[in-house]
C-alpha cells in the first residue's frame, strides 16, 4: 500500500555522538538508543510514493534533540515563503535551534540557517547561518551561482567551531577550500529538501553535491528496501531508510554512521 504524506516526505534522523553541542550545532536530532531498537521489520508491501513537486508554505518540521536519553532542544524547520534570490523565486526555509536550560548551562547557543531553494530546479541560491556561542558570533553567507558555477562566500565574526572529528585536518589538508562548484550543488540544509523532490526506487543511490565549509563534497543518498517503523508513543509508519554516504560524514562526526528515515 503506498503511503503518502500531505506534506510530502519528512524526516526522521538519527544519530549517535559524543557531544550534546554538536548535536545540535549540526543541526542534526539525535535518536535514542531505545527509539533505533524499538521497531519491527514485519512482512509487508510497501512502495515510495511518488514526490510532491512543491512546498506548502508554512510546513513546520519539529525534532526533539536527545543526548543519551536527556532531551537538551528542539529543532524547528519551517517552510517561511516565497522571496526573490538574485531575480530566481526561491523558497526561504530556515532551520532554528532552541536549546533547553540543560544544555544552556553548557553552552550559551544560538543558532539559525536560512536557505533559498530555486522555486523551479531545486537547488540552493543562498544559504547563511547565524551563530552564537556564549561571546563569540559568526555570521556567513554563500550565495550561489549555479550557471557560473561558483560559490560567494562571506563570514564576519568568530570562525570558532567543536571539531569533534579526529581525522578532521587531515580530510581538509586532502580537500581543499574552493569557490567552483558544480552545477546543481545544495548547500547542508537544503539537500534534504532537494531530496524530498526525488523520485527514489528502494535499493539504489544518488548522488548530491553540497557545499560546506568553502569545500565540495560528493553525497552518495543509498535508499533501502520500505518497511513499517515503530515510534516509541508515536505508532508505526511506513518508512524508507537513507544512508548518505561520504567524506563528509567523517569530517563533520568522525566515523559514525548517519542515518536518515523519510515516511
Amino acid at each position: 500500500n503506498d503511503f503518502r504524506s500531505g506534506m510530502g516526505k519528512c524526516f526522521i534522523l538519527s544519530c549517535t555522538i559524543k557531544k550534546a553541542a554538536i548535536l545540535i550545532i549540526l543541526i542534526l536530532s539525535v535518536g535514542n538508543p531505545a527509539y533505533s531498537q524499538n521497531f519491527k521489520d514485519k512482512p509487508q508491501n510497501i512502495s515510495i510514493s511518488d514526490p510532491l513537486k512543491e512546498l506548502s508554505i508554512g510546513e513546520t518540521l519539529e525534532y526533539s534533540v536527545e543526548w543519551l536519553g536527556i532531551p537538551v532542544g528542539r529543532i524547528v524547520l519551517k517552510v517561511e515563503g516565497i522571496t526573490t534570490i538574485n531575480n530566481y523565486e526561491c523558497y526561504h526555509i530556515t532551520a532554528k535551534v532552541l536549546p533547553n536550560r540543560f544544555f544552556q548551562r553548557l553552552y550559551d547557543l544560538e543558532y539559525t540557517v536560512h536557505t533559498y531553494i530555486d522555486k523551479q530546479f531545486y537547488y540552493t541560491r543562498r544559504f547563511e547561518k547565524i551563530r552564537r556561542i556564549n561571546k563569540q558570533y559568526n555570521h556567513i553567507v554563500i550565495d550561489f551561482d549555479q550557471e557560473k558555477h561558483k560559490a560567494v562566500f562571506s563570514s564576519e565574526g568568530s570562525t570558532a567551531f567543536f571539531k569533534i572529528s579526529p581525522g578532521r585536518n587531515k580530510i581538509e589538508a586532502d580537500t581543499p577550500i574552493t569557490n567552483e562548484i558544480p552545477y546543481g550543488t545544495q548547500d547542508l540544509l537544503s539537500s534534504f529538501y532537494y531530496f524530498r523532490f526525488l523520485d527514489i526506487r528502494e535499493n539504489n543511490s544518488y548522488p548530491v553535491n553540497i557545499y560546506y565549509n568553502q569545500r565540495n563534497w560528493l553525497v552518495d543518498m543509498k535508499v533501502s528496501k520500505p518497511f513499517l517503523r515503530e515510534i516509541r508513543k508515536k505508532g508505526s509508519f511506513p518508512a524508507v531508510e537513507i544512508a548518505p554516504d561520504s567524506l563528509l560524514n567523517n569530517y563533520i562526526l568522525g566515523k559514525r554512521r548517519l542515518i536518515v528515515f523519510l515516511t
